[in-house]
């Protein structure tokens, strides 16, 4: 039997199967969810929705995770809700994510790989009787491989031109023909496919100039928040690689939709896609197995750089269009990190530089341009919201950023400057800094009892039903609002940040250098771009250098895949760049375990807002 499930405030109605999940019905529908961090199995209770009519009763999972008034107001988790006749389904039409889109792009020299030339050619006639694709190649000067589709349309193509046609030429490869002059008709689109997030970037190839961006969420988020939980869902799963293949392909489409009505462009007159990702994202946009990402030893199915019609990727730009993904370096260093290595110049400079991607994985790059050595640390998703209490992604009604005052206490901002609805990465990196430096967690993470607590910070330490809990946000007389941090999120928060410090310690041990040589630690990703950098330094996330020497590069993969847009040199050097950089398998170093235990620790901080205190030490 089959039911009817209206999303609002999309005004989308699915039909489905009765007994499937909400969850489910949202993904036939193409309506887009909260995003959750466990994989459907309720735990996290982030895809919070309100449901009215014929569904199942709260599951276990449900009772436990959400409070009891929540469930007589209809507020159910998508993927535990079952369908049992028609239904309406409310979901948050005010959660716009902040996706962070802007990078450092370095100077490019203009040469993109695609290029249109104009031709006026001679006509036939009894005298002069060459095959209408020798006349084309004779006009180009040079041979041509074309595709048998375009052989198939250069005869009438030709004439309704009145032989004066555009050749759209990648090297040699004859892309399209078209009637008349069209030279100034052709762009290009470079991709960063995040794990999280999806950032399309709309290129004019002809002038050399950028004309739009759109971004959004990475709809195969709904199948697991991390890659290992993608991966195991491609194994369990008779057609789980399709599916996953068709969500990021489907987004990558939306996003060029909206990047072609923005510059007011047409799809046709795109012909070249460029692609950064990690290697999981990369097996999965080109449909090739990410089963043995997963086991050991960890082997990637394709290294180097991967050129493919678009049109067989899925993407609906110019039938003739290709698509060129950079290269990867390892199993879980991809061609996402050669991005950010290629537009901060590391293979360039000749200063030893940290450059730190963050995300549920850490990716780290140590070195300057002779050597460069490379390491993926498993953070987790506790910098994006995931496995904390009241952890959510950069959204409206998110704390950002918690402050200290001197005389009214704890201050925090949220996004959108609403009330609060729980706590992003920048405000739970911000707020454990607040904590340590007010005294209410000791250098183990341990919060401390409230009597133990100096005065002023004390009335924000409580008891909760796991222990002492630091109280951010008191709430309205519902609950509702009320954002505190756990024990168990500093335990998520020491995870995290222990695996960056430690896989960073590890990288300056196999180089032999030490803190003091490092000229300049780069962040970047969203989560590098809004940490507040003391703070960072704060809690030991980053060594403790000056921070004018922390820098945030914003979305350097995105750089770097603009950058082989625009440029076959870029490209060059990125494939030199993987070819180059030295991976580090961090499970095989005798140090990491060592190295990872003593990085749980906090650093002592340098003050105690007003009460000095030894210097914090950060990155031995």
């Amino acid at each position: 039997m089959k039911a009817k499930v209206r999303f609002e405030p999309d005004h989308q109605e699915v039909e489905v199967e009765i007994g499937c999940t909400i969850e489910e019905a949202a993904r036939s529908g193409g309506v887009r969810l909260e995003e959750s961090f466990c994989g459907g199995k309720g735990t996290c209770g982030k895809c919070r929705v309100v449901v009215r009519g014929a569904v199942s009763e709260p599951s276990g999972v449900e009772k436990k995770v959400l409070a009891p008034g929540l469930l007589t107001e209809g507020i159910r988790l998508a993927c535990q809700a079952q369908v049992r006749g028609d239904l309406t389904v409310v979901t948050a039409p005010d959660l716009m994510n902040v996706i962070l889109t802007e990078g450092e792009v370095g100077r490019v020299d203009f040469d993109p790989v695609v290029r249109k030339h104009y031709l006026e050619i001679p006509e036939p006639s009894l005298e002069d009787q060459r095959s209408d694709f020798h006349r084309l190649r004779d006009a180009v000067g040079r041979d041509l491989d074309p595709s048998l589709e375009v052989v198939r349309k250069i005869p009438e193509t030709l004439r309704a031109g009145g032989f004066r046609v555009t050749a759209v030429l990648r090297g040699d490869l004859l892309m399209d023909l078209e009637p008349g002059d069209t030279t100034c008709q052709v762009y290009g689109v470079a991709f960063d496919v995040g794990t999280t997030t999806v950032v399309g970037y709309l290129w004019d190839l002809g002038q050399g100039r950028h004309l739009a961006t759109a971004s959004a969420m990475n709809p195969q988020a709904s199948f697991g928040a991390d890659v290992i939980s993608r991966i195991n869902y491609t194994m369990e799963n008779k057609d789980g690689l399709e599916d996953l293949h068709q969500a990021v392909v489907g987004v990558m489409n939306e996003i060029i939709d909206d990047l072609v009505q923005e510059a007011e462009v047409l799809r046709r007159d795109i012909y070249e896609v460029t692609v950064v990702g990690n290697t999981c994202m990369h097996h999965l946009f080109f449909k090739i197995s990410p089963k043995y990402l997963a086991l050991a030893p960890y082997v990637m199915a394709w290294k180097d750089p991967l050129s493919a019609p678009a049109r067989e990727a899925g993407l609906q730009v110019n039938p003739g269009a290709v698509v060129y993904y950079l290269p990867n370096i390892a199993g879980f260093v991809g061609a996402d990190t050669v991005g950010v290595l290629l537009a901060t110049g590391l293979d360039r400079t000749q200063k030893v530089k940290l450059v730190v991607d963050l995300g549920t994985n850490g990716e780290i790059v140590l070195g300057w341009a002779e050597e460069m050595l490379a390491c993926s640390t498993a953070a987790g998703p506790a910098f994006e919201g995931g496995q904390i209490s009241c952890g959510m992604r950069a959204a409206q009604g998110a704390i950002d950023h918690v402050r200290w005052d001197s005389e009214h206490g704890l201050q925090v901002s949220t996004i959108g400057g609403g009330f609060p609805r729980g706590i992003c990465g920048s405000g739970l990196v911000d707020a454990v800094a607040v904590m340590l430096r007010a005294g209410v967690l000791d250098t183990s993470g341990r919060i401390l009892d409230p009597a133990d607590v100096p005065e002023g910070a004390a009335r924000y330490v409580v008891k909760g039903e796991r222990g002492n809990e630091f109280v951010l946000s008191q709430g309205g007389p519902d609950g509702r609002g009320r954002v505190t941090l756990t024990q168990g999120d500093i335990r998520q928060v020491q995870l995290a940040k222990g695996a960056i410090y430690a896989g960073t310690r590890v990288l300056m041990e196999e180089l032999g250098i030490e803190i003091g040589e490092i000229s300049e630690v780069l962040l970047a990703g969203a989560m590098g771009n809004y940490f507040d950098k003391e703070s960072a330094r704060t809690i030991g996330l980053v060594p403790a250098l000056p921070v004018e020497r922390i820098r945030s590069v914003g979305n350097g993969a995105g750089a770097g895949a603009q950058m082989a847009l625009c440029s076959i040199k870029e490209r060059r050097r990125a494939e030199e760049i993987a070819r180059k950089v030295q991976h580090v398998v961090l499970s095989k170093s005798p140090r990491f375990n060592q190295e990872f235990m003593e990085a749980m620790f906090f650093p002592e901080p340098v003050e105690r807002h007003g009460k000095g205190t030894r210097q914090s030490t950060g990155i031995r």
